[in-house]
């Protein structure tokens, strides 16, 4: 769904499940941060990387049962007016999605729109 369309209307089931998700994206990207403050290739770099791909992994899978199981297509950060909240390639900290919902490829149109270097 682009921004110009309304947002479209989902069960409460299928909004809990999406913020579920979102809320895994902001974790992971957290835990990122937090892992990339380690010594790279220690013990507890290591340790905390493979936790962080399983982790990964089962968001992986939240957001494949939110696209396939109950068709929510569109991006995570739409408000109900249907306008992103958050973009793909440009927030404050460094954020990004670790997983995407959308079928309509947002973060190609920001980065097609960015200026040429």
């Amino acid at each position: 769904m682009r921004e110009t369309e309304m947002a479209k209307q989902y069960s409460p089931e299928v909004l809990a499940l999406r913020d579920r998700v979102k809320k895994g994206n902001d974790k992971l990207f957290q835990a990122w941060l937090q892992i990339r403050e380690l010594a790279y290739n220690s013990d507890e770099w290591s340790k905390q990387m493979e936790l962080w791909h399983q982790a990964s992994e089962k968001l992986g899978v939240l957001c494949t049962e939110l696209k396939l199981k109950y068709h929510y297509c569109d991006c995570l950060y739409l408000d109900e007016l249907g306008k992103k909240t958050r973009s793909c390639l440009n927030n404050s900290g460094g954020f990004w999605c670790q997983v995407c919902s959308s079928d309509y490829p947002y973060w190609q149109n920001e980065l097609m729109s960015l200026p040429s270097p």
